[in-house]
Parts: structure tokens; C-alpha cells; sequence
């Protein structure tokens, strides 16, 4: 039984909240803003008057001020010039759910030069379990093992240019693909350029798209592969209706039997052949690496004694210009 005191007090408390209205909704905080400059300081605090001088600090300082939030975002401008940075940018500690990489001029590209960093792994970047990255209008160059490792879901990459990649450029170790997806699904790649991804030591294990391990329904479109001593496509193990539609194909693969400019390739009989995985509209030269004719669009192989998955990588609309042309 309420006590009767209890009673007027309710009230009382009912008519203060009908006078105050109802409660406010709260509102989406607003996107953090980081700026990294060649003329910057990793001291800075990262304003637009005082930036970074690295993505490295950029990524350490919203590590440091970003909580758990599967809505919080951040956007981090890069002006103009050249940036070495000293080892993977790793976006693990970030708890963010997206972060977005923006050129501060759009006219003039910030480039990424991976030729004086250290340690085993050599990619440009690293969702390590972190946020989705958004990244656009940079260039990325000079990284031994690769670009991006993605692991997380609904990442985009749009307008960028990933050139010379590569053991052929950065000794003392393998290189594996510009864009080396792992578990990563939900992904758009668009109006990017792969060139010149060239492997000295095993020529074949670099690629412009690594598609791996559950990396399912993804799309790219309208990119250029060109120069590249692999598959510029490789998909791998349990990878669904991933579709790539026009790509321009160029001069790249090896005439190793079952490879082609696009491949679903298995490696261990324990492998789940993929469905519904497509290439469609695209156009290729037609020619392996090392400028001979013959190389094919699409194909599907395994390594020796494996069943190879036939029906993994499929595709309609795709034509062969001798003689085509990649700058």
C-alpha cells in the first residue's frame, strides 16, 4: 500500500515534467575533424590550424578520444604532398563505426609512400577489426605486402590510384594485393586504378583485389588492372556473389595453367568453392605479363591433385581487344 504522502508528490512531479514538455531526443554527435599536413607536427592536436604530420597520430589520437559508439564517425583531411608513414596505420584501437580519409584539395592528390617503412608487415593500412574505412582521392605507392587489409564490413573506396606494389619495389618479403580482403563483406570499390603491381619473388601471389575467407557481396566497378605479375582478381575460399563489372584488364597473369585475369582459385581440399561470384562488361588486351597474347578473363583453378571449382567465377558481356592500351 503507497503511502499518502507519497501521492501529492507524484503529482507534483507529473505536472513539473508536462511543463517542461517532453524530453529532448538526443541528437548524433557530430563527425570528429582531424587534419594531417607535410608541414604539420605529431605534437599538434590535429586542428585544421595545428594538424598531424601523420595518419600514424591522426588514428592515435582518435583512438584516444573516440568511445564505443556504432553510430560515432570521424573524418580526417590530408592535405597535398607526399607522406611516409613509419609502419601500418592500424585502425583497431579506434572505436569508431566509421572513418572517412579525404584530400583537403581534391586536385591535388596526397601520395602515400611506403618505401622507408618497417617491420614484416608492409600494407599502407589496416582495419584490424576497427571501424569501416572510407577513402578517397589518394595515392598509394611503394607498400611491399600491399594497400589496405580490410577485415571489417561496408568499407568504400573510391578514386584512387595503387602503383607500384610490390618485392619488386620494396625488398625482403611477399606481396599480396593492393586491396587484400579477409572475412570482408559489404564493400564498394570504384574509379580506382591498379598499375604496376609486380612481384620479383613469386610473381604470382600479388593482385590488385585478394578476395578471401567469407569476403562476400562486394562490388567493383569501373577499374583499371593493368601491369600486374598475378591475377589481378583472386578469390579465395567460401567468397559469394562478389560482382566486378567494368574493368579494364591489361597486360598481366602468367600462363600457369588455370589463371586468368580474374580467378576463384583453391588451395586446400578443405575449401568452400564460392556461388554466384561474377565478372561482368569488362574488356581485357588479352595478354599475360610479359606482353604474349593469350591470357584469359575468367578462370577457375586449384592447386595440383584438388578439384577445381568450376562454377565459382562466372560472367557474360566480356570482350578481348588485342592491342588495348592502359596508360
Amino acid at each position: 500500500m503507497v503511502a499518502r504522502w507519497c501521492v501529492p508528490l507524484a503529482l507534483a512531479g507529473l505536472l513539473i515534467m508536462i511543463a517542461a514538455g517532453s524530453p529532448t531526443p538526443a541528437t548524433a554527435a557530430e563527425p570528429q575533424q582531424l587534419y594531417v599536413s607535410t608541414t604539420g607536427s605529431d605534437t599538434n592536436p590535429g586542428t585544421a590550424e595545428a594538424p598531424v604530420a601523420s595518419l600514424t597520430r591522426a588514428a592515435q589520437l582518435l583512438a584516444e578520444s573516440s568511445t564505443a559508439d556504432p553510430a560515432g564517425e570521424a573524418t580526417v583531411w590530408i592535405g597535398p604532398g607526399t607522406y611516409f608513414e613509419p609502419a601500418v596505420v592500424s585502425w583497431g584501437k579506434v572505436a569508431l563505426s566509421r572513418v572517412s580519409l579525404r584530400p583537403t584539395d581534391p586536385a591535388d592528390a596526397p601520395t602515400f609512400d611506403g618505401s622507408r617503412a618497417t617491420g614484416t608487415l608492409h600494407y599502407w593500412m589496416n582495419t584490424a577489426g576497427g571501424p569501416a574505412l572510407d577513402v578517397r582521392g589518394l595515392v598509394v605507392t611503394h607498400y611491399r605486402t600491399g594497400g589496405i587489409r580490410l577485415d571489417t564490413d561496408g568499407n568504400v573506396i573510391d578514386n584512387m590510384i595503387f602503383t607500384e606494389l610490390g618485392n619488386a619495389f620494396v625488398p625482403n618479403g611477399p606481396g599480396y594485393a593492393a586491396l587484400h580482403l579477409l572475412g570482408s563483406s559489404g564493400n564498394t570499390v570504384t574509379n580506382t586504378v591498379f598499375r604496376d603491381l609486380i612481384n620479383t619473388d613469386c610473381p604470382g601471389c600479388i593482385h590488385a583485389a585478394y578476395v578471401a575467407n567469407g569476403s562476400s557481396d562486394n562490388t567493383f566497378a569501373h577499374l583499371t588492372m593493368a601491369r600486374i605479375t598475378g591475377d589481378p582478381v583472386r578469390l579465395r575460399h567460401d567468397t559469394h556473389r562478389n560482382v566486378f563489372e567494368e574493368i579494364v584488364f591489361a597486360q598481366s597473369g602468367s600462363a600457369f595453367p588455370h589463371r586468368a585475369m580474374a580467378s576463384f582459385w583453391r588451395f586446400k581440399d578443405t575449401e568452400v568453392c564460392g556461388v554466384g561470384n561474377r565478372v561482368e562488361r569488362s574488356v581485357s588486351d588479352g595478354r599475360y605479363f610479359d606482353g604474349t597474347a593469350g591470357q584469359r578473363t575468367i578462370g577457375n583453378g586449384a592447386e595440383p591433385g584438388l578439384e577445381v571449382c568450376d562454377q565459382a567465377l562466372r560472367g557474360d558481356g566480356n570482350v578481348i581487344i588485342p592491342g588495348l592500351e592502359v596508360p
